[in-house]
């Protein structure tokens, strides 16, 4: 099981549930919560599996890995697995991870028309199941419409909630992003995230990346976020090119 654990090492470090600004995806969220507070009880998770989908940027990788931030602190075992690696890999390395009281598999459409990886798929919710331990599927449809060709398979996908996870809109991005810049211990304003939004990718892992650099060079130059300092900062990078 050490190799498999070892794979939670590439969670993002901003992947938790206080940086997720849950905006029209509470259910998912509060989904998932009590899957994680019910596993740091010792308690049965209610739900043994759930299954979120939603176009990239959504929030599905960071719900994922937020929930085994939250069980891995609580002293239990979690795992992550991007199927975005699964045609390199074998289907052997889902072996053992129900040992994990939480795994949590992304990208699962990646594994659409790889016998080997349903089936192995289909093994691991098996024994999921028997072992009472939580499993969270994300994917960027619904089960139905990943082309899987196991249809136990996607019906074991559905045996829990389902959860369609909506993009932010613009509104929504800028309290996301005033939201993380508060939890990193310094304030923007709403002009300062307008530039950003008008300027640079859309996509909130990339505006939470550039935010942390942001954050980085206000500290290190000792100067407030602004809209000038933005600029100071792209001519910088300009210059170095």
């Amino acid at each position: 099981m050490s190799s498999q654990l070892a794979l939670n090492l590439r969670l993002r470090d901003a992947s938790s549930f206080r940086n997720f600004l849950p905006a029209r995806n509470h259910e998912a969220l509060a989904g998932l919560r009590s899957v994680c507070a019910a596993i740091a009880r010792d308690e049965p998770p209610p739900e043994r599996v759930l299954f979120l989908w939603g176009a990239a940027g959504s929030g599905r990788t960071h719900l994922l890995q937020a929930a085994c931030r939250a069980v891995h602190e609580s002293g239990h075992p979690a795992l992550y697995f991007s199927a975005t690696d699964a045609p390199t890999l074998a289907p052997a390395v889902l072996e053992n991870a129900e040992q994990a009281e939480l795994v949590c598999v992304d990208d699962v459409e990646h594994i659409a028309h790889l016998p080997g990886w349903e089936r192995a798929l289909f093994a691991l919710c098996e024994r999921m199941r028997a072992a009472n331990h939580a499993l969270v599927i994300a994917g960027a449809r619904a089960p139905q419409a990943l082309g899987l060709e196991l249809a136990d398979l996607v019906t074991r996908l559905g045996w829990g909630p389902v959860y369609q996870l909506e993009v932010l809109d613009d509104a929504e991005k800028l309290e996301a992003l005033r939201q993380r810049a508060r939890n990193r211990g310094f304030e923007v304003s709403d002009e300062v995230v307008r530039y950003v939004l008008a300027r640079y990718p859309r996509d909130m892992a990339s505006l939470f990346e550039l935010l942390d650099r942001i954050d980085i060079a206000s500290l290190a130059s000792k100067r407030r976020v602004t809209i000038p300092f933005l600029r100071a900062l792209e001519e910088g990078a300009r210059g170095k090119d």
